[in-house]
């Protein structure tokens, strides 16, 4: 990443910029030799080793055929703060952005009720929208759940304000800050990086 001061590492960190979001961009690889992106809501977990990201979809269109040929995919979640009229320590917005790669697999409620009940609901909580129990359902929606695995190695985040901590992740409302023109100070995230890298060798 060439601007490595605004790269987000830590994974709680991550995790709370996910929780931020809440539309995904997922990219597909289409026959045409152009990808295929669509917006989507989309619900999550990480465990040690990775992220899994649920969608939904119908059983039948576009998304349903360029997986079934090709399951590979990109994950980009972001959001953007502007503030044009009000510039802050040299910036006039802000963002939080997230990519993941990974391999997705499409479930029927037959195939696997446990993981297919599991995002069901994630899709529900992750946008803070009240879970509609299956048990209240007439029947089981006729949908796949769309499961996303991405090895924690193909995940990646930055931001435009430095992150720290959890309680950075949230946008800061600077008309409510007073007028600051001094840029960050982020000796420390300089020296971190520094570090990072002299072990990686």
């Amino acid at each position: 990443m060439k601007r490595f001061e605004r790269e987000v590492v830590d994974f709680e960190l991550i995790d709370a910029m996910l929780k931020e979001i809440h539309i995904l961009n997922l990219g597909m690889n289409d026959a045409d030799g152009f990808p295929y992106v669509v917006p989507l809501n989309f619900g999550y977990e990480f465990n040690a080793d990775e992220l899994r990201v649920y969608i939904h979809c119908m059983k039948l269109g576009k998304k349903v055929d360029l997986i079934q040929k090709d399951n590979k995919v990109c994950c980009e979640f972001s959001i953007f703060n502007d503030f044009p009229d009000r510039k802050y320590k040299g910036h006039y917005h802000d963002f939080r952005s997230v990519i993941a790669k990974g391999t997705m697999t499409l479930l029927n409620y037959e195939d696997d009720s446990v993981e297919w009940e599991k995002g069901y609901h994630l899709l529900y909580t992750c946008n803070n929208r009240d879970t509609v129990p299956l048990d209240s359902l007439p029947r089981i929606p006729n949908m796949y759940i769309g499961v996303i695995v991405c090895d924690k190695k193909d995940v990646t985040a930055k931001a435009e304000f430095p992150i720290r901590t959890v309680e950075d992740v949230p946008f800061k409302n600077v008309y409510e800050m007073e007028k600051d023109d001094t840029p960050f100070d982020i000796k420390d995230i300089i020296l971190a990086r520094k570090e990072r890298l002299e072990k990686s060798i």
